[in-house]
């Protein structure tokens, strides 16, 4: 224990000394553990480290200004050099906080130039009166893969037609079109007080949201199944787990991150094991190509891994590999299908391809013996599309492009009669469907319905894999 005290000491100086004035460090110990908050006037940061009987566990996790959990996450603390390499991806997260100080708008018209000048007005303006708000302006087809992080989004008055569909995609943000009297006289002022007005009455109607129950729990509750799952969510990486006692949960928990790498996994495991050892069997669901036990997922730099090997070999537990499109779909198929002939196509913010699991004849076709899984990016060489396919994943009817010529293929291949699908930016199935009229006849398109949540899907899944649920 008195070397983990030591080690964690080092942990918390070391901390310190990466500050270079750019945020401040204070000691909250109590109990016996260790914390260190470090604040900013946009976000907090805070390293909490717990000593248990026989192990250290460490949580980074910075809160925004607005009160949001940004960046979480938790691991043993065995070596230095690990922990600190994790800090500075912390630290980084932290202070790119900094934005948040203002209210962030982004302005958006059909080439960005029209709206240029404008923006430029509204800054000058903004600073003058001491506004917090920060202003940019972007093209349409680069509004989505821009608008994540910002505050409200305004739409120039050529662009009106576009609010229903804008409005629909970012429910959780105010999306304005700026009136053509304010836009045409360049009355920045009455632009200011107008969004001045719209925040602080969408701040007066928000209702608190419902959080997890706690960030992270030292109870001592026994599990037998523990579910890891990667999730590529508005352009982060959402690394949530469960730990079930047969199909019930004990444990649930939830991990963000803006990079992903094979150790995160790993950190997972071994904080579940000190904290819940009766783990028997571990099951990793992410993105990428799966084989026998092997993860393929280039985004992350991972090639042919042995997960499951790696699992056993540290951890001395059977692991079981799977894809995350292909769990989503049998989760889908025994809830909402009765597990008759149906696929899911799941599409992740900015992704030009998405991946689809298919379930045939009662069973899941997995992965390596059909188009499933993450093989739709292979799919993408033998396709024609109207414009480069990466440039076409920016907007909703990019989206729908690409969406309708890989489903009429998957359709094709296939005969398979339902196809449900999870796209933030495909906002409405009949468009979808009305696209893919194009390339074959209306009565021969298969039932399209689109889901808004999947995380559900892939547990079920996943459960059903490993024989807990019928």
């Amino acid at each position: 224990m008195e070397y983990k005290q030591m080690l964690a000491e080092e942990l918390l100086k070391w901390a310190v000394s990466k500050s270079d004035g750019k945020y401040t460090c204070e000691r909250a110990d109590e109990g016996g553990n260790k914390a260190l908050v470090l604040t900013t006037p946009y976000a907090e940061g805070r390293i909490s480290i717990t000593f248990l009987e026989k192990y250290t566990i460490t949580e980074y996790r910075i809160r925004n200004d607005k009160e949001e959990d940004v960046f979480y996450l938790h691991f043993e603390l065995q070596n230095l050099e690990h922990a600190e390499e994790l800090f500075m991806e912390m630290r980084e997260c932290l202070l790119k906080q900094r934005e948040s100080k203002n209210r962030n708008i982004l302005l958006c018209c059909t080439c960005g130039l029209t709206t240029s000048f404008f923006t430029m007005k509204l800054n000058e303006t903004a600073e003058l009166l001491g506004t917090k708000m920060h202003f940019s302006a972007v093209p349409y087809e680069m509004l989505f893969e821009n608008a994540d992080d910002k505050d409200a989004i305004l739409i120039a008055p050529q662009m009106g037609y576009k609010f229903d569909s804008i409005n629909n995609i970012y429910t959780d943000k105010l999306v304005m079109k700026i009136p053509a009297k304010i836009f045409s006289s360049y009355d920045v002022a009455a632009m200011i007080t107008l969004l001045s007005e719209e925040f602080q009455k969408s701040k007066e109607d928000d209702k608190p949201a419902q959080k997890e129950d706690g960030i992270f729990s030292l109870k001592e509750e026994a599990g037998s199944l523990l579910i890891v799952s990667v999730i590529n969510m508005e352009r982060r990486t959402q690394i949530a787990y469960r730990v079930y006692d047969r199909d019930t949960v004990v444990t649930a928990k939830q991990i963000t991150k803006e990079r992903y790498s094979f150790s995160d996994i790993q950190d997972v495991i071994q904080t579940v094991l000190v904290l819940k050892p009766q783990i028997s069997a571990i099951c990793i669901v992410t993105p990428g190509m799966t084989n026998e036990g092997r993860l393929t997922y280039e985004d992350a730099g991972i090639f042919s891994l042995d997960v499951c090997g790696t699992i056993k070999e540290q951890f001395g537990l059977d692991a079981y590999l799977f894809n995350d499109a292909d769990m989503i779909a049998l989760g889908y198929a025994a809830k909402e299908r009765d597990m008759q002939d149906s696929a899911f196509y799941f599409v992740p913010t900015g992704d030009h391809a998405g991946s689809v699991g298919i379930v045939a004849n009662g069973k899941l076709l997995t992965t390596g013996s059909h188009m499933g899984g993450s093989q739709l990016e292979s799919v993408t060489a033998i396709t024609t599309f109207p414009k480069n396919p990466f440039t076409l994943a920016r907007t909703p009817e990019g989206n729908i492009e690409l969406a309708s010529r890989y489903l009429t293929g998957l359709y094709s291949y296939t005969g398979i009669p339902h196809i449900a699908f999870y796209s933030s930016l495909i906002t409405d199935a009949e468009e979808l469907r009305k696209k893919m009229t194009s390339f074959i006849r209306e009565e021969y398109i298969p039932e399209i319905v689109k889901v808004s949540s999947i995380r559900e899907y892939l547990y079920d899944g996943v459960l059903r894999t490993a024989g807990v649920r019928e």
